[in-house]
């Protein structure tokens, strides 16, 4: 497992991902961008402790312990 520090919307968030998955990691950010109208996404997004990220879909993990998976286009 490897991390990143990126930044999404002016915050500064970590992003897991297996290596094999790095190609993944800006995809990733732009599908969380775009889903960051969503009131549920937007508010685990507000308390973000991290993202981990596949090739298929993002999960946002809260600091409150809440989570949300993202599929990505």
């Amino acid at each position: 497992m490897v991390h990143t520090k990126v930044l999404i919307a002016e915050k500064e968030v970590l992003l897991f991902f297996e290596a094999m998955y790095q190609e993944y990691a800006q995809r990733a950010i732009d599908t969380v961008k775009s889903h960051l109208a969503n009131a549920q996404v937007k508010e685990i997004f507000d308390n973000l402790g991290l993202i981990h990220t596949t090739n298929k879909e993002v999960t946002l993990y809260s600091l409150n312990g809440d989570m949300e998976t993202i599929l990505m286009a």
